[in-house]
């Protein structure tokens, strides 16, 4: 039989798993936009390797990831964008972030996706985003509220 305390942690939990339910939906949401914005032809001005240490699957790695500096010209004006895309590209390994930059050599013509309502926001490479983990932890999250008022 449930008490106070665990139908107040329960309600904790669902807040929690709406949120990240929340969160996944509208991520979703707005990489779709992404997926529908104009496209114009830019051309990469030049192009590097940054590398710095994060955690990732579970140690600490040096991480690669490669940048991009790209002219286009949108809603009447010249503009200069380094975004990729909107998700992360990391590569663990140097010789495969040169590879992922050889594709991109100064003076290469790059379709740039950009925000018609803001022309200044671009991405070359748009993706839909994965909403799994968010969703699993929102199931999760739910499953715990269910056994705290069960149990």
């Amino acid at each position: 039989m449930a008490d106070g305390l665990s139908f107040g942690l329960a309600g904790i939990l669902v807040v929690v798993a709406t949120v990240l339910a929340a969160m996944a939906f509208a991520e979703r949401a707005r990489c779709r936009a992404m997926l529908t914005w104009p496209v114009v032809k830019g051309t990469v001005a030049v192009t590097g390797l940054d590398a710095e240490r994060r955690v990732h699957r579970h140690a600490a790695r040096l991480m690669h990831m490669p940048t991009i500096a790209y002219r286009y010209s949108a809603g009447g004006a010249d503009h200069i964008g380094s975004r990729i895309s909107n998700q992360h590209i990391l590569f663990e390994r140097e010789d495969e972030a040169m590879q992922f930059l050889s594709r991109f050599p100064s003076g290469t013509v790059v379709d740039v996706h950009y925000n018609p309502a803001a022309p200044n926001e671009a991405l070359l490479q748009p993706r839909a985003p994965d909403p799994r983990p968010r969703l699993i932890g929102a199931g999760i999250a739910l499953v715990a509220a269910v056994l705290l008022i069960v149990l």
